[in-house]
């Protein structure tokens, strides 16, 4: 087996420090000359006008092509519909990834600013080539004092049961306690930083974020950082001047330009040493730190040259939407870039229109030598003024060139190929009052926009595939890690008690969304089409029951954008039965009274047999009770007679015993009571 040698970090550090280098030439040079021409031809600077005397009109091309596209995205991803969601795995598993998809949009949406973060994401997209954010967790226990009084000592270890609770300042007085208690607070989540192009440095030759160097550069004060846990010392040591972010300062404050004068180095009015500010690299390489043959992705935290952490990570936190990608390449097409030669172009040709404007309103004269009583009154153009002439033909204005009608044929052809470029026309926007007419239908109309679309719809899927979905899957991943708290939130109108990390891994994701004019109208009429075909089909009436009509309805109100739908429709499961009619409620009335006086007249019946069958019973006991008092009567009489008969026998034997006893001569009769 081979031996690897371990890389130090001294040597980690000097690999970081080579990446930095190479990546900033390219970052700092080409791409943040770009971006600052980019943000000027944006706020409508450039290009600039030859002369003072000259119009300063600038067409707004690249401003509104960008804020055109941008609209149509944020439209479309931040509507209020669930652009992504979990794909059910089986038929188990439908209320649990409704569950996933909800609580993954809840924090996208509600602990994060999703609007703001989808915004400033394709802002930087469309202006920068990139747009680029971090979504990472966030350790963050929140401390908040609780005052108490008059608490015995039982009182007092009752309420530090509580692991969240610790016992602050306090003081006793007669075995009573007064003072706080200090609550820790879990605010950890998810957070989602939109990272500013400037900052973001990669290796020229990377393909993708998962391919090569990256790093976060951003400027922290030290005391932030000692705040952060660093030993003070280490980081007092650092110079504020060892990584100058030279060309980045240049781009960073002349986004703050526009909105007043800006300081471009605040660190001059901080005396306090620990107040500076100094560059800091968050980087991502891969390193083999334990000398195994094995690379491994590492964290890497620089400041200057002096290496403040590392750890081993499993991904870089960085995700990147790019509207104009270009194959085996980082940075695609700039979108805006595109159109400053239509803004420069158009800006010309309209101050051309607009000089030319002025001068024929206002145009200059031919004056004769002498002709003028007071020169000063040509000059004034004030209505109803008076021009004193010593001759009629003394004054004329100067002879002017017809503007070529060309050139507002011009104007509107590269208005067209702005709109050509961009994907974002007119027509799409609701803007073309001419596209609508008697010679253009409805079918034709949608047509023109859909073509006019296709550029915008590739950038959308682009944005929904490449960025919107990672940005899903992270933040799951990252919930189901971390998230040890349970959360309750809103599943379609119930609340549902959620608990993220006895959750599975997850990959399937749908992306479903609708971009253009009439889109979701047309994909409503197209499920109502279906149910009217189906509803008036006599053949499909068996195969088209209540529960599949609600299914169909209930998917044309998703597509029109409504999410609550059983706000408005009753599932069929939750449907009470059906209630009848008035004559259907008489006639069951009268039948409800009929059948109660035919089970009366049955119970009545039931109840006269009962007695027959009591009084018939009654008539033979009573029968039985006679038979056997006359059998007892005649078993009486004969054992009387047969006591009787034994009786007499008895006492004429003892009558004969007690003759024989006497002497004879003493016999004398004897009278038997049986004679």
């Amino acid at each position: 087996m081979a031996d690897f040698e371990a890389l130090s970090e001294d040597e980690l550090v000097a690999l970081c420090k080579d990446e930095i280098k190479g990546s900033i030439g390219y970052s700092d040079s080409d791409l943040s000359n770009e971006r600052e021409k980019i943000m000027r031809y944006y706020h409508g600077e450039l290009p600039k006008r030859q002369s003072n005397g000259n119009s300063s009109y600038v067409s707004q091309d690249v401003y509104d092509g960008v804020e055109g596209l941008k609209a149509l995205l944020l439209e479309t991803f931040s509507a209020g519909t669930d652009v992504i969601e979990f794909t059910p795995q089986g038929p188990e598993d439908v209320e649990k990834a409704r569950v996933c998809t909800a609580y993954t949009n809840y924090v996208l949406h509600r602990q994060n600013d999703g609007f703001s973060i989808f915004r400033d994401a394709i802002h930087d997209g469309l202006m920068s080539r990139v747009g680029i954010i971090k979504v990472y967790w966030e350790e963050k226990l929140e401390q908040i004092e609780e005052e108490f009084k008059d608490y015995t000592s039982e009182e007092l270890d009752q309420a530090l049961v509580d692991p969240s609770m610790e016992l602050g300042k306090f003081t006793e007085t007669d075995g009573r306690f007064k003072g706080t208690f200090i609550k820790s607070i879990d605010k950890s989540k998810v957070v989602i930083d939109v990272i500013p192009p400037e900052e973001f440095i990669v290796n020229p030759m990377s393909k993708d974020i998962e391919d090569g160097f990256v790093a976060h550069r951003k400027t922290m004060r030290k005391t932030d950082l000692i705040k952060m846990g660093f030993d003070e010392d280490l980081i007092e040591s650092i110079g504020s001047d060892e990584d100058p972010l030279g060309k980045n300062y240049d781009e960073k404050y002349y986004r703050h330009e526009q909105i007043g004068p800006t300081s471009v180095n605040s660190d001059e009015h901080h005396r306090q040493e620990q107040m500076k500010e100094i560059v800091v690299y968050e980087a991502y390489v891969e390193a083999d730190m334990d000398g195994e043959g094995i690379s491994k992705l590492y964290k890497i935290l620089i400041a200057g040259n002096t290496l403040l952490e590392y750890e081993e990570v499993d991904k870089r936190p960085f995700i990147v939407f790019t509207p104009i990608p270009v194959a085996h390449r980082f940075h695609g097409e700039n979108f805006a870039y595109k159109l400053l030669p239509t803004q420069n172009a158009r800006t010309v040709l309209m101050r051309s229109i607009l000089d030319h404007s002025s001068v024929t309103t206002n145009p200059r004269y031919l004056v004769t030598k002498g002709s003028l009583l007071n020169p000063r009154e040509l000059l004034d153009n004030r209505l109803g003024g008076i021009v004193n002439v010593t001759r009629p033909d003394g004054v004329s204005p100067l002879p002017q060139n017809p503007l070529n009608p060309f050139i507002f044929q011009t104007v509107q052809k590269l208005e067209e190929d702005g709109e050509n470029t961009s994907g974002i026309s007119k027509l799409s926007q609701g803007l073309n009052k001419d596209a609508i007419s008697n010679q253009n239908s409805q079918g034709m109309v949608e047509q023109l926009v859909n073509l006019s679309q296709q550029r915008s719809k590739i950038i959308a899927r682009n944005f929904a595939n490449n960025f919107l979905k990672p940005l899903f899957l992270e933040v799951y991943r990252l919930c189901i890690i971390h998230e040890n708290s349970q959360k309750i939130i809103d599943v379609a109108g119930a609340y549902a008690q959620v608990t993220p990390t006895q959750w599975q891994d997850r990959q399937d994701v749908e992306v479903a969304f609708k971009l253009g004019y009439g889109e979701t109208e047309r994909e409503a009429q197209k499920y109502n089409a279906v149910h009217m075909q189906l509803s008036q089909d006599p053949g499909l009436q068996a195969n088209y029951g209540m529960k599949e009509r609600y299914n169909m309805v209930r998917q044309s109100l998703l597509a029109q954008g409504i999410k609550d739908v059983d706000t408005y429709l009753i599932p069929p499961d939750k449907i009470p039965p059906p209630q009848p009619s008035p004559e259907e409620q008489m006639q069951q009335q009268i039948a409800m009274k009929n059948m109660e006086m035919e089970e009366r007249k049955i119970a009545v019946q039931e109840q006269r047999l009962q007695l027959d069958v009591e009084e018939a019973k009654f008539r033979m006991e009573l029968e039985l009770a006679k038979s056997e008092a006359e059998i007892a009567k005649m078993t009486t009489e004969e054992d009387r007679k047969d006591f009787d008969s034994e009786t007499k026998a008895d006492v004429a034997y003892e009558e004969l015993k007690l003759l024989k006893s006497q002497p004879a001569d003493q016999k004398t009769g004897i009278v038997s009571p049986n004679s």
